[in-house]
């Protein structure tokens, strides 16, 4: 059916839509109140923005989901824009689901992990936090406060195990598994951690002192000392959270653009005190306003619903406010304050967004120096008449032959460009051929290349994972199929030594050599590329092997196992109670996959 039939056919409906381009990459996600006009008015041209005469351009396919009302929609655009970051939407930078910090008070003694996975399974969640390092910052100040255990080991009340791990040793937990403490004493403890995520450290405080005295007067020094270390070290971690106000749960939010990027600062202010000072940043953002970058911050940021605070202090009324308000519930405030308090801790964040936007645009002109730098140490070095502005690496993985499958990856201007990469399966090379497996794959990437006529013109520099026989094989290849007009290199990982086909002898370079450092992030990203999706192959068959040896487990509960658990690993490790959610799992076949995995995945 052709595009004009399959508009026609588009209802006056409230939905989500989403526009590909001829390979089926998504462009852009959106909602619509009509998504028949909606969507045939990126099909019909028109005077627009730049941005969106661009998208009219590229834009071949499209794809609807239609919804019960706006806010349906609202959470479902949220949601596709997290998932296929496309690249005319607000998004943002290396969006992922961002990490929390995980008590589960279902547990006899709760423990406190990192998670990225929000359930609705009685745990407290805290956070999201922006990176992975501020998370184990704060857990490892919590782990010298009140040392709660980390691990995912099934403790229950009146069994003990053998042994504590390195944890209790270094006084980094206090060792639940082995008896040391009573489930009563431990969960004191949780309660105290969750009082110090809350930001309640006035409460808390009070609390460890109080504690600390009775400990004294029953002459329990060692346990007194303990609460008194933390109460030492709580001060200290308490003395650098600013106070702005007289009480108050809220974040403030600040931003600051320029060009197709904005930065958004976020003030996390929990009774009374600054406890966190983030910053976003957000690309896409040309010819957006303010309040649309506002709006697409609060959306991607706040998508998990969890900890959310009792008032958001924004700089502008954003876009879609009533929806907004309704996604977010009754209980979360939207203020934009125009005097007063509330409008300096505005001006605060925003002048922080641009100070670290600066710093940003910094950063990566420094870094673009130092790729220019190295592109040219490599043209001087390989004697190349231009500056290899693309390279592509090549990569095998394998075991013994099996699951065998090669890596193409490219870097454009000295940096990764992820849009390029393609992984193949091999096909053809029966056994242990390493060689040949790499001449498959040039021969089908050149079968592409001819294809491509204005990506030949760009002389992509092929780097191989290997010596003196890889190059020579892929050279044989490339005068094969009429590209001997290619440069090819080999990167040997022993000496570092480069391989290079007018060259008797390896040339050798200088460790700290940049031309040198990008071709090592080439291949070793070849070599990662690679290796994930070998592992990914070997993991898929070896699941799919050991689930189809349980007795009693058919395709259609296999593959409800999977969608449930998501991984072999944590379907071994569920509960009986966890695996008889499944649907289709009663108890009787829960323990017969329980027992089964226990038998046949010993650790």
């Amino acid at each position: 059916m052709s595009i004009q039939n399959r508009l026609q056919k588009v209802p006056r409906q409230s939905g989500v839509y989403i526009l590909k381009d001829c390979t089926g990459q998504v462009l852009y996600v959106g909602k619509a109140r009509s998504l028949r006009e909606r969507v045939r008015s990126y099909f019909q041209g028109g005077e627009t923005s730049p941005k969106t005469r661009l998208l009219q351009e590229r834009v071949e396919d499209f794809e609807i989901f239609l919804t019960g009302n706006e806010v349906e929609a609202f959470i479902l655009e949220s949601n596709l824009i997290k998932k296929y970051q496309p690249k005319f939407n607000i998004r943002l930078k290396d969006d992922k689901s961002y990490p929390y910090l995980k008590i589960n008070l279902k547990e006899p003694f709760p423990s406190i992990r990192k998670t990225r996975i929000l359930e609705n399974d009685g745990s407290r969640y805290f956070g999201p936090y922006t990176s992975v390092e501020s998370v184990n910052r704060t857990l490892k100040m919590l782990m010298k406060l009140f040392p709660l255990r980390t691990c995912k080991k099934k403790i229950e009340s009146g069994k003990k195990w053998q042994r504590a791990c390195l944890n209790y040793h270094i006084k980094r937990c206090l060792g639940p598994c082995i008896g040391t403490v009573s489930p009563q004493e431990y969960r004191e403890y949780a309660e105290q951690v969750i009082l110090f995520l809350e930001g309640k450290q006035d409460h808390l405080l009070q609390e460890i002192r109080a504690s600390m005295e009775k400990a004294a007067s029953r002459q329990d020094y060692e346990k007194a000392a303990e609460y008194r270390d933390a109460l030492l070290s709580m001060e200290k971690v308490r003395e650098k959270q600013e106070v702005v106000w007289e009480s108050g749960h809220m974040d403030v939010v600040g931003v600051s653009g320029s060009e197709d990027r904005a930065c958004i600062q976020l003030f996390q202010i929990r009774h009374g005190r600054i406890l966190g000072r983030e910053h976003f940043t957000l690309e896409g953002t040309r010819d957006k306003t303010e309040d649309e970058v506002v709006t697409a911050f609060l959306r991607q940021y706040y998508l998990g619903g969890i900890n959310l605070p009792r008032e958001i202090v924004l700089p502008v009324k954003p876009a879609h406010r009533e929806l907004l308000q309704e996604w977010l519930g009754s209980e979360v405030k939207l203020t934009c304050p125009v005097k007063g308090k509330k409008l300096r801790l505005v001006e605060l964040a925003r002048e922080n967004a641009h100070y670290e936007l600066e710093q940003e645009k910094l950063k990566e002109e420094e870094s673009r120096r130092r790729d220019r730098q190295a592109l040219e140490e490599l043209q001087k070095v390989l004697g190349l008449g231009h500056r290899p502005e693309i390279i592509e690496g090549y990569d095998i993985s394998n075991i013994q032959g099996q699951e065998a499958v090669g890596s193409q990856v490219v870097f454009v201007g000295g940096r990764p460009a992820g849009e390029y990469y393609r992984r193949y399966r091999i096909k053809t090379v029966e056994g242990i051929d390493d060689v040949a497996m790499l001449q498959e794959v040039l021969r089908r990437r050149l079968g592409r290349l001819a294809d491509e006529k204005k990506e030949a013109e760009k002389n992509p520099l092929f780097l191989i994972d290997g010596g003196r026989g890889q190059v020579n094989a892929i050279q044989e290849v490339l005068k094969e199929e009429g590209y001997d007009f290619l440069k090819v290199i080999g990167l040997a990982k022993r000496m570092e030594e480069i391989y290079i086909p007018e060259r008797k002898e390896p040339l050798r370079l200088d460790r700290d050599n940049r031309g040198l450092q990008l071709l090592q992030r080439v291949r070793d990203e070849a070599h990662r590329f690679a290796l994930g999706y070998h592992r990914g192959l070997r993991l898929r068959s070896m699941t799919h092997s050991l689930l189809e040896e349980i007795p009693g487990v058919g395709p259609e509960r296999r593959k409800a196992l999977m969608e449930h658990f998501g991984t072999l690993a944590a379907v071994r490790q569920a509960r009986l109670e966890d695996l008889c959610q499944v649907p289709g799992i009663n108890q009787k076949t829960a323990r017969v996959i329980r027992d089964f995995l226990q038998d046949n995945l010993q650790n």
